[in-house]
């Protein structure tokens, strides 16, 4: 769970959904959780598991099969195409966009042509978690130092929070938090 940087074509929008907000008891439009995975592949691999399921060829079968007659019952359902994104050519991946993984993913910043754009962006207004507690006030700022948004940018992930030895630490500055 943390931020990772997802490639998409130009001019990708993330499809939004009209949610509850059960604070304010207000319909919202929200991001639409999605796996980085096209639909047809982890669809593929969930009915190549179920077949294994199905004829015994999974590890766990023998051990489970009397429980749990059918693959869903012991695994999952079938994967959702609601929940995945579109099966894009690998050259139309140009642009750079930062995704929260604690769901599915969901954009906390817009797409950018450069990382070096993506990087001015974070130093300038973070991102859109950021951007949020800041404004309700539980944040002193959402920008980003260019180191940090550079060390990000190259890495291409980072974890959302870190807890060791009952110490909370915050990964874009490092700093320990109350916990």
């Amino acid at each position: 769970m943390g931020r990772e940087i997802r490639r998409v074509p130009a001019g990708w929008e993330h499809p939004k959904e009209s949610k509850l907000n059960y604070r304010t008891h207000q319909m919202e439009e929200r991001y639409c959780p999605m796996y980085d995975e096209a639909f047809i592949c982890a669809a593929r691999q969930w009915m190549d598991a179920a077949i294994a399921w199905d004829n015994g060829s999974d590890p766990d079968t023998a051990e489970h099969k009397a429980e749990h007659p059918f693959y869903w019952q012991w695994d999952s359902n079938p994967p959702d195409p609601e929940r995945y994104r579109p099966d894009w050519p690998e050259e139309s991946l140009t642009h750079y966009q930062v995704y929260e993984t604690v769901s599915e993913g969901t954009p906390v910043t817009p797409p950018f042509a450069t990382e070096a754009e993506l990087v001015d962006y974070l130093v300038q207004h973070g991102d859109y978690w950021d951007q949020k507690l800041t404004a309700e006030g539980t944040q002193p700022s959402a920008q980003w130092s260019r180191a940090n948004a550079e060390a990000f940018v190259k890495r291409a992930w980072a974890p959302s929070l870190i807890i060791s030895a009952g110490r909370v630490f915050n990964p874009q500055n490092m700093g320990e938090l109350d916990a």
